[in-house]
This record gives C-alpha cells, structure tokens and sequence, in this order.
C-alpha cells in the first residue's frame, strides 16, 4: 500500500484540517480534494482487509442504525429483515466489517489530520450506533499521518481503538493485528450476550498504546 487514501464521499458532518493553511486550502481545490483522497483510502484499506480477513466481509460506505423507535401502533421502525437506510435513522460507516449480517467492526477514517470537532463528533456517533449494536467496535483511523497526539486522547469517549497510518510505511501486520483483536472482542461480546446465565470470575478491558 504505497498510498493509503481515504473514503468519505458524502461525510454528513465533521470539519476538515489539514497540514495546508486555509489560503492553500482553497487554493489545493478545498473539501473536495480531500474528500478523494479520502475516498481513495477507504477503499485501497478496505482492499487489504478483504484480503486478510477469511470468512468476514468487509465493504465501504455501509448504513448502521443508531435509533429504533417503537411507532403508535406498537411495532418497531426497523424490520430486522431490511437494510438500514441513511436518512431512515442510520449514519453511513466509512468501513465495515461483518459476519453475516451481524456488524462486528465499524471504522471512521480522516486523512491527513483532524480536529477535536472530528474526535467529538465521531464518538458520538459511534455511541448511538452502540446504542443499537452493544457487541459493535468501533475505530478510528488516521491515513498520511505523524500520529494521534494528545487530542484524541483529550476528547475521545466512545471509540474502542484508533491508529495513525504513515504514507511511507504502512504496517499491515500492526494493523490486522489490531483489527483482529477487535473482531475477537466483538465475537466475544455476542457470545456472552447471547447467554441467559453468565458465571464470570472476570472481566477486563484494556488500554494499549504505541508511543
């Protein structure tokens, strides 16, 4: 992957930063530009994710509830059977991995850089989408970047891992390992779900990071 690109074709919301000053912004063709090479590294990450990931799908650009209601007539807005729609109570993921139909792995990517906005903004979202999906994990990840920093740290609630991607030298085997780790936990959180009775003797959730 000489060239991680990233996928946000139609981003609802967030701002975008970048290394260029707003002069150079507009004058580099802006939002647009950026949402290209977005676009461009969902779909090269996705890519490798097909490859390594045997027996799951993975795909950009997929619609995930964050809301049920129950109408007045008592039966719920989503049907268990249909696709979620955006606009129809569901936000689009940049990239998501299942099994199934069942929704293991959801990832937000940027390029370049990001604000606290995207931070905040992000982990909100992946809240309500957990909300519905309590097994779900959910990522952030950062192509053509130097690192995370104190900023994610700072204002990060709801996302379960996040990683900075170098243009120059991608670590695939840091990155499966990670995504694979993540799956396993999903796995296993439907599994204990899944159980009427639960005899645990413990439970752990641990911070890991990469300095």
């Amino acid at each position: 992957m000489a060239h991680l690109q990233k996928t946000r074709a139609d981003r609802e919301e967030g701002r975008y930063t970048s290394y260029l000053g707003p002069a150079d912004e507009i004058a580099e063709g802006g939002a647009d530009k950026r949402r290209k090479r977005e676009k461009a590294d969902a779909a090269e990450l996705q890519a490798l994710l097909s490859r390594r990931l045997t027996g799951y799908s993975v795909e950009c650009g997929q619609n995930l509830l964050y809301k049920i209601e129950i109408n007045v007539a008592g039966k719920p807005t989503h049907e268990a059977e249909s696709l979620p729609m955006r606009g129809q109570l569901a936000f689009q993921t940049d990239i998501l991995i299942t099994k199934g139909p069942t929704p293991l792995v959801a990832i937000e990517l940027k390029s370049g850089s990001f604000s606290t906005h995207d931070v905040i903004t992000y982990s909100a979202k992946a809240q309500r989408h957990k909300r519905i999906y309590p097994y779900l994990r959910y990522g952030f990840i950062v192509t053509r970047s130097a690192g995370l920093g104190r900023r994610f740290v700072t204002h990060n609630e709801d996302f379960d891992f996040a990683m900075a991607l170098r243009d120059d030298d991608l670590d695939e085997a840091a990155l499966l390992a990670v995504i694979q780790r993540q799956i396993q936990s999903a796995e296993r959180l439907i599994s204990l779900t899944s159980s009427r009775r639960l005899n645990l003797w413990s439970y752990e959730q641990v911070v890991a990071v990469d300095l």
